[in-house]
């Protein structure tokens, strides 16, 4: 047996972490399984479960609120002998006789109020007080209102609504919001519209008119006594300066200096003049022939004078658009912008400074070039606009600076609550300082180069030393990152490597691919989600239309087929590389007649995406052969082979290609330099979370010192699509990866452990003679790209007996209550006793309510646990087993000892079920938990969730989570036959020896 040369292969999502082990030298696979968890997000909306929970305590705190200023505000009246000393809220409420509310505060302008109306009106006006501005801006009272620089679209469309209930008060003159809603005859918004806000201000103005209506016509209760104590009422708000505080504590630290320096704000004039330096200086014109040109030094600072410009540019002047660069520098249309597609250079910028921007636009233009002069107090001014949440603290933060009031009083202007004043980067002013000197050198062209200079580069490079037996937590190793949906991924990806590395010591190797999900910014998502449901939307039209011109089912349409058409449009039907139509009819009935071509041979690049593709004839595929149309084209230019310039035309001209494809087409120089940087690039994924994730695992372990320079690689996706298609582990249809399974999560891991440089080039090599090769001989040595003979046998063997294992939470922690209110009638007349529960003009009747203080009736939500229990006593000594559902709702009781246990009941409600007895409780009740495995006469399932309609556990399968049939219901178990619970493990060692009733035939 040869010395062991372990390779682990990672396949993390956001739910689930496939995981293979394999001994190279040896060709074992030592371990391979899928582990599940559920995401900490809606699996519907893909929102972070986090916001849910933020939303709502919002929601319950503002509530809040609004009862104790409410109760503050009876105390008032109490104080002032407007309302009876042992009146409730309900005494407000309107009876017979009382004039509307509405028309109340407008007779408040004209006429006594009686102590009654007067109470109203005030009672009422403390609970809707209008809103209150956090930061969005200046709001004038007869402007429009900017919502531009708001945080949510929601903000906006209030903001809205109080601008042109603005424009409203001043074209009727009204004197205040009660009069003009009046005038309106309604107040009240309906949901989603918010027709009627106004703001805090205007209601605080109409309290003022009312009080001093009032006391013009002598009414003794308005007092500027009481009219002062109630403003002060209405406007409370709670001091966030703590609060602001404790946020910015939570700030990391600079990339390149992790232990002085915090990250400086995103709106700071330094953060946007180096993102400006590093994008304008990163910008690369490309030629023809694919030679690339930068901008030069003097360009550069003059786009940099103009997207900063301290004074207001008129129109579109204070843009610098590629389209704008392209008429400055008289281009050609044959040159164009290395990643920018033709039709974006109108809109599209290298670099937007949204935060310089929006000062400007507010700001007069003497303290603007005050700000450009002076970037340290720029700075201040951005990092006080970011630091703050409210007006008070933003002029805590001002007073430090060297301001004058009516700078102060300006800069409160900006919306510095909205996304443009939100947020920090990586950076901190000190090292920005440097980069922005280092940039200012015309020698300096790329951000390398500029920390380098800088002497930046060796800090940002410089290993933190510190590493350990096993994988520390990934909040130690990455501090400033608290999206909790990568946290749970990797802290089950850390749970399964030291699971494996207390078994078998650290690995030689890590390969590690991060699913799509994880390693995706939201944008990136978006445009993906909806590039794909336009595709989905095209298929399904092309499925259609071969299908009524074939005389087939549309599912019978081959993929393959779809993939050229799709093609086929891109290029305007013509084969890109000749110029000749191809004929839509006989591309979907002869196979033979169009091919797909990789343009940079996959023989030499191991490139399989799509932007390496093209349709053309296949004559134009068979004289191209294993070479780049360059090479093609110039070399057999006397045999026929088509033009270069023209071809070159062609591909300049079209501009439905992707800027990346336009540069595959046009590439003149695939040497073996470039050959190695291609293979490199499609072996290696270099995204942001690939390379954190990489570096995490690379500078916390201590890996075998065997010399080797790499022991952790980022593997693309691309790779490993290719190696599991050629080595046939997709196992759905057409050789298409299967989704549905589970399992596929541990196949994937196998060819991620596989995945190498080696073995990408020789799956290239393999491909190398393409159709021209027969069919087995092609298979022959595909087979032989395998790390071992039969690899692909024993993933395909191991497979059948995977069973994936899944973390089990055992919080107690959830919604208790669904959100609707009911109005509670009362009991149903019969031994059920349901609750008769009243909404919106339906009545309804339920069993699991819980009525609250204020005799509104709340549905029971979540389910925290089931609790079974065994009288030993029962059926003559055989045994009884009782279930009893406890929610989270149950909770508060269980821990301050008032909770007594009850036995669910069919069909009654929950009021009547009836206490476990003693006897029962003097046993140790079985415990579950949703995903808990058990197992009970030849059935091994998950458990999954509780009916109290039928009182029967809802189990799963194991290994497809279909819902599982024949589990032995409650009435079955006894004394001695019962449920075991298996402790499940996250590399399932547990099931060792266990065969899961799903697999018996």
């Amino acid at each position: 047996m040869a010395e062991p040369y372990l390779v682990l292969g990672l396949d993390p999502g956001i739910s689930s972490c496939g995981f293979a082990l394999l001994d190279m030298n040896n060709h074992k696979i030592l371990e391979m399984g899928s582990h599940l968890f559920d995401a900490p997000q809606e699996s519907d909306k893909k929102v972070s479960l986090a916001v849910k929970r933020r939303n709502a305590r919002s929601a319950r705190r503002n509530n809040l609120r609004t009862k104790n200023r409410q109760k503050h505000c009876m105390e008032l009246l109490k104080e002032a002998d407007l309302v009876p000393q042992d009146a409730t809220k309900q005494w407000f409420q309107s009876a017979k006789g009382d004039r509307p509310l509405l028309e109340l505060r407008f007779a408040a302008l004209e006429r006594p109020l009686t102590n009654r109306e007067f109470a109203q009106v005030l009672y009422a006006l403390s609970a809707r007080r209008g809103y209150i501005p956090h930061g969005e801006g200046r709001i004038s009272k007869i402007s429009d209102v900017d919502t531009s620089g708001t945080s949510d679209a929601e903000t906006g469309k209030v903001l809205k609504a109080i601008g042109e209930n603005n424009k409203l008060m001043a074209q009727g003159h009204f004197r205040t919001v009660g009069e003009m809603l009046y005038n309106q005859g309604k107040s009240r918004n309906k949901r989603g519209s918010y027709e009627h806000c106004v703001l805090n201000s205007q209601i605080v103005d109409e309290v003022r008119a009312i009080f001093q209506s009032q006391r013009s016509y002598q009414n003794p209760i308005a007092t500027q006594e009481l009219e002062d104590a109630y403003i002060e009422n209405l406007t409370w708000e709670k001091r966030t300066l703590d609060h602001d505080a404790k946020v910015y504590a939570l700030v990391g630290k600079c990339v390149y200096f992790s232990n002085d320096e915090n990250r400086a704000a995103r709106a700071d004039l330094s953060s946007e003049l180096c993102n400006a330096y590093e994008r304008l200086k990163h910008l690369r014109i490309v030629n023809a022939d694919g030679d690339e040109t930068a901008l030069a030094p003097e360009q550069v600072e003059a786009y940099i004078a103009i997207l900063f410009s301290p004074e207001p540019l008129k129109g579109k002047k204070e843009k610098v658009t590629y389209a704008r660069i392209r008429r400055d520098l008289d281009l050609s249309a044959r040159l164009f912008f290395k990643g920018i597609d033709p039709e974006d250079e109108k809109d599209h910028e290298p670099y937007a400074p949204k935060a310089w921007r929006t000062m400007r636009k507010v700001l007069s233009p003497e303290l603007m070039e005050r700000l450009r002069s002076d970037r340290t107090l720029a700075d201040a001014v951005g990092e006080a606009l970011t630091y703050a949440s409210t007006e008070d603290s933003l002029l805590y933060q001002l007073d430090n600076l060297d301001l004058s009031d009516e700078e102060r009083n300006q800069i409160l202007g900006l919306p510095f609550s909205g996304k443009i004043f939100k947020g920090y980067g990586s950076r901190s002013l000190k090292a920005l300082d440097m980069l922005i000197d280092a940039f200012e050198e015309p020698e300096v062209t790329t951000l390398a180069e500029a920390e380098e200079s800088s002497g930046l580069l060796g800090l940002r490079m410089s290993d933190s030393g510190t590493r350990y037996p096993l994988l520390p937590p990934y909040s130690t190793y990455d501090k400033e990152n608290r999206n909790p949906v990568v946290l749970r991924a990797m802290g089950r990806m850390r749970r399964i490597v030291n699971a494996i590395i207390r078994i078998y010591g650290v690995p030689d190797e890590i390969h590690v691919e991060l699913g799509r999900d994880l390693k995706r910014s939201k944008h990136e998502k978006d445009l993906i989600n909806k590039r794909d449901r336009e595709n989905e939307r095209k298929n399904k039209q092309w499925r259609a239309q071969i299908a009524e011109a074939q005389g087939i089912d549309p599912d019978e349409v081959r993929p393959k087929l779809l993939k050229k058409i799709a093609l086929w449009e891109e290029q305007d039907n013509f084969d890109i590389y000749t110029g000749h139509k191809i004929e839509f009819d006989r591309m979907i009935s002869d196979d033979k007649y169009c091919e797909i071509d990789h343009v940079l041979p996959y023989s030499r690049t191991c490139d399989d995406s799509r932007n390496n593709k093209v349709l053309v004839l296949s004559k134009s595929n068979q004289d191209k052969r294993e070479r780049t149309p360059y090479e093609w084209m110039t070399q057999d230019a006397q045999k026929g082979a088509p033009s270069w310039d023209e071809y070159q035309a062609r591909v300049i001209a079209n501009h439905h290609i992707s800027p990346r494809k336009r540069r595959y087409l046009l590439n003149n120089n695939l040497g073996p330099d470039q050959e190695r940087d291609f293979l490199s690039r499609n072996l290696n994924d270099d995204r942001y979370m690939s390379r954190a994730v990489k570096n995490y695992l690379e500078d916390s372990l201590i890996f075998p010192k065997d010399g080797r320079v790499r022991h952790v690689i980022a593997v693309a996706g691309g790779a490993t699509g290719s190696l599991r298609h050629v080595w046939g582990l997709n196992f759905g249809a057409n050789n298409t990866k299967d989704r549905s399974d589970d399992r596929h999560h541990a196949v994937d891991a196998c060819v991620i452990a596989a995945c190498s440089e080696a073995t990408v080039q020789a799956v290239a090599k393999a491909h190398k003679l393409g159709v021209e090769t027969y069919k087995h001989m092609r298979e022959d040595r595909l087979k032989n790209t395998q790390p071992w003979p039969t690899f692909a046998d024993e993933v395909i063997a191991r497979r059948e007996f995977i069973i994936p294992t899944r973390m089990v939470s055992h919080g107690v922690t959830g919604q208790a209550f669904k959100d609707t209110n009911y109005r509670f009638v009362g009991l149903t007349n019969d031994t059920k006793k349901l609750g008769v529960l009243y909404y919106k003009g339906k009545f309804t009747k339920e069993g699991n309510f819980v009525i609250g203080d204020d005799g509104n009736a709340r549905l029971v939500d979540g389910m925290a646990f089931l609790r079974l229990w065994l009288d030993p006593t029962a059926k003559k000594g055989k045994g009884k087993w009782y279930a009893e559902p406890v929610y989270y709702a149950d909770i508060p009781a269980i821990k301050n000892g008032t909770y007594i246990p009850k036995a669910g009941k069919r069909g009654v409600a929950r009021i009547v079920w009836e206490p476990i007895s003693q006897v029962a409780r003097n046993t140790k009740p079985l415990v579950l938990f949703r995903g808990d495995v058990i197992s009970m006469g030849g059935h091994t399932v998950r458990y999954w969730s509780f009916s109290i309609n039928t009182l029967t556990l809802r189990t799963r399968d194991l290994i497809t989570g279909a819902e599982y049939k024949g589990f032995p219901t409650i009435n079955q178990w006894s004394r001695d036959s019962y449920p075991k619970k298996i402790q499940e493990d996250c590399l399932g060692h547990c099931y060792k020896g266990l065969v899961p009733s799903s697999l018996e035939d």
